[in-house]
């Protein structure tokens, strides 16, 4: 007796059915996953332009500088440095050491309790907070400026100091190329030939500055991660890595946006003694900087 054999074509419909399925999910997800990634470069790419991320007010702050020969010794300089991301503008701001503020001098809040004092005595006679600090020594602040760039600066009269060791320190007049030592060594010169003591404080905000200017204008994310490394492990401060990477999309974008990002202003007052005390005018103009 012939008997007829089945077919089994239902088997190869089901085997068609499920094998298209797990090909359309394979697919989707290897398109879903394109498309996101695409997605999140064209994000980028609308952010470095732009388009999409504008920094606002939140990004703000106002953080203080310090130069001294060493780390065991009292800071020399003091410099705050405002940053406005709603404004795309970075504002440095010199103090002498001896200005008097916020019930004592700079040097003297440091010699009492370090930065933190020094940060607490700017915010208690400016209102403005001030939380962060970044204490440069002679080496770190060569080597920083060296690793980040030259900077032409215009010098408008010949200077001739003689050091401790009976050295000479010449800086002729003129516009010149300064290396991170001769940049370290202008801005520490205890005398510039001028009666005017508030000197020091023109020659610093120009040239800090002029510094960043020439910088960190379309300054690269590697370049300005690689600068912040620097500061963060090799220089005395309080600054995180997670504090900058809270910052750091705003300024790229604001170094990317501005031709000349950073200005500066330098408070005034009257001496008193021994003590620079600053004015309440200059107060007031220190809080429009930072607020307006």
């Amino acid at each position: 007796m012939n008997t007829k054999r089945r077919s089994n074509w239902y088997i190869y419909l089901i085997t068609f059915v499920i094998t298209g399925v797990l090909l359309f999910i394979v697919s989707q997800a290897l398109l879903s996953s394109y498309y996101s990634s695409q997605q999140a470069q064209n994000v980028n790419d609308q952010q470095n332009h732009g388009t999409i991320f504008v920094p606002d007010s939140n990004y703000n702050f106002t953080m203080l500088l310090m130069l001294g020969k060493s780390i065991d010794a009292t800071p020399d300089y003091y410099m705050t440095l405002t940053y406005r991301a709603d404004k795309s503008q970075f504002t440095v701001m010199p103090y002498l050491g001896n200005s008097y503020i916020g019930g004592s001098t700079l040097k003297g809040a440091y010699n009492s309790g370090g930065a933190e004092s020094v940060m607490r005595a700017i915010s208690a006679g400016t209102g403005i907070e001030i939380n962060k600090y970044i204490r440069f020594t002679a080496s770190t602040a060569v080597q920083l400026f060296d690793t980040v760039g030259n900077t032409t600066l215009s010098v408008p009269k010949n200077i001739k100091y003689e050091n401790d060791d009976h050295t000479l320190t010449i800086i002729n007049s003129g516009t010149s190329i300064f290396s991170g030592k001769q940049l370290y060594e202008y801005l520490s010169l205890p005398d510039y030939g001028e009666k005017d003591m508030q000197y020091p404080c023109k020659v610093h905000a120009t040239a800090i500055s002029s510094f960043i200017n020439q910088n960190f204008t379309d300054i690269s994310e590697s370049s300005l991660d690689e600068y912040m490394d620097f500061i963060i492990g090799f220089t005395s401060t309080n600054i995180t890595e997670q504090d900058y990477l809270s910052k750091k999309a705003a300024l790229l974008y604001s170094f990317d946006d501005a031709p000349t990002p950073c200005d500066y202003y330098i408070p005034y007052g009257d001496l008193s003694g021994n003590e620079y005390v600053i004015s309440e005018g200059s107060v007031d103009s220190i809080k429009d900087i930072v607020n307006r």
